[in-house]
């Protein structure tokens, strides 16, 4: 399994964008996870920068509905 943290409240992976909230892609042998999208397209920007296509993802999962996690109307629409 892996799991990758696309965008929280620091930079993490050297130019990655930063921002309040959370987002992670977990990989497993038989699944691609989108866990929780973040609050704008900045998380997009972090999985290219990271090399995660997540148009592969088969399964997106979100622990609430408040705006830094459900990827407001930015990524629903991409």
């Amino acid at each position: 399994m892996r799991v990758i943290n696309l965008i929280e409240n620091t930079e993490g992976s050297t130019g990655c964008e930063c921002a309040h909230d959370l987002s992670f892609y977990v990989e497993t042998k038989k699944h691609k996870l989108f866990m929780d999208l973040g609050p704008s397209e900045e998380t997009l920007k972090s999985a290219r920068k990271l090399g995660i296509d997540l148009t592969q993802v088969d399964t997106v999962i979100l622990s609430h509905g408040h705006y830094d996690h459900s990827g407001d109307e930015v990524i629903i629409r991409k």
